[in-house]
């Protein structure tokens, strides 16, 4: 077999709700969140990396978000997470994964199998779905079962022992076979002092799932990681002449103003960019990206590009929706300096004439510093539909 470079602009994630909440959406909206490592990991390489998604409120069978019949995740596209999926489930899956446009997955399988499951079965499974994909000429990055704190596996038991000895054969399952390789989120997940290799302090928000500075941690190594196995591709620009024309340059950027720099006071605001922003018709697709450079701040709950469709039943999306817990709490953003670019996923623009909007939504904790954000680069654009015919 081969060995080819994969595109950075279409790598697949695959896998429970580890994988899943990397997007959320309902009916009216799409996001990727800060609660996602796939999401920090494109912003961190300036979006040279993406992990596509569409907004689609369907229901597909096999798909439901924690196997409820009729529920939708409400997006469709390169996030092939499942959420309370077993392994044996995630390779049910794939056939019609297979049926997408992708040259590299990162596949996480067997954490909701470790306390019904052998050690041997959750190896096999893993094995077979990794065979799978590399058999299709796919790329294949696999991560281990992700450590958990004690309060999900007991300290020293055997969900911990089996977890270890699984992540091993993944290891050597990856040496023998070309195209195949391991990134470990434990790396960046597992604090080192800690006796029984639970995740760091403030990294997780229920002992499983992960929380905004652990997604970040993670994200920020698998930025570093991808580096040596996609193409490095050449700086965004975005020259000012680059508009919009209709006749010429359907494609052109949308926004009239390319940079700001805004300072955010108050528990929550919302900061309009772009300028005057045009109609580029309806039906059209488009998303909005931009370069944002942040200060180091202990009071960041959420800094977010939302990107709105002003018609009646017009969609929004969002790039790093900030991240609530079940009873509404905001979970904290890294309070170290940060820099990337923030990707809305597109939309489809409805009926109506009214431009789209921009906006930088930023939310403080109470009593918190000014916190002042330099964007640049923004460019707000048609892109080619994301829906397969």
């Amino acid at each position: 077999m081969s060995v080819s470079l994969p595109r950075a602009s279409r790598i697949a994630i695959l896998g429970t709700s580890l994988v899943q909440q990397n997007h959320i959406g309902d009916i009216q909206s799409l996001a990727t969140s800060a609660r996602g490592w796939m999401s920090w990991a494109e912003v961190l390489s300036h979006g040279r990396l993406s992990c596509p998604v569409h907004h689609d409120p369907s229901v597909l069978s096999g798909w439901e978000p924690s196997n409820r019949p009729g529920i939708s995740r409400f997006f469709r596209g390169l996030n092939f997470g499942v959420s309370g999926q077993k392994a044996i489930e995630i390779e049910r899956r794939l056939p019609l994964l297979l049926q997408s446009d992708f040259d590299l997955i990162l596949v996480d399988a067997g954490t909701n199998d470790m306390m019904v499951e052998t050690r041997q079965t959750i190896a096999d499974t893993r094995a077979r779905i990794a065979s799978a994909l590399l058999a299709a000429g796919k790329t294949v990055i696999l991560l281990p079962i992700l450590a958990r704190g004690v309060g999900k596996w007991p300290a020293g038991g055997a969900e911990r022992a089996k977890a270890h000895w699984i992540n091993r054969q993944g290891i050597e399952f990856a040496a023998s076979h070309a195209n195949c390789h391991v990134f470990d989120w434990n790396a960046a997940w597992v604090d080192p002092e800690n006796e029984f290799g639970e995740p760091h302090d403030g990294y997780s928000d229920d002992g499983t799932h992960f929380a905004v500075t652990g997604a970040f941690a993670i994200g920020q190594q698998l930025a570093a990681y991808l580096e040596t196995i996609v193409p490095r591709a050449t700086d965004r620009i975005v020259p000012r002449d680059d508009r919009f024309d209709p006749i010429n340059n359907p494609t052109g950027n949308l926004a009239s103003e390319l940079s700001a720099r805004t300072q955010a006071d108050k528990t929550e605001q919302n900061h309009r960019l772009g300028g005057q922003l045009i109609h580029p018709g309806t039906g059209v697709w488009i998303e909005a990206i931009c370069d944002v450079d942040v200060p180091a701040h202990n009071g960041v709950l959420g800094l977010s590009l939302r990107l709105k469709d002003t018609a009646e039943d017009g969609l929004q999306t969002t790039a790093l929706a900030p991240f609530r817990g079940p009873d509404g709490t905001l979970f904290p953003f890294p309070a170290t300096d940060w820099r990337g670019a923030l990707r809305t996923p597109p939309l489809k623009l409805r009926q109506g004439k009214t431009p789209p909007e921009l906006y930088l939504d930023v939310i403080l904790k109470p009593g918190s510093a000014p916190l002042e954000v330099t964007l640049n680069r923004i460019d707000i654009r048609p892109v080619s539909s994301p829906v397969r015919a």
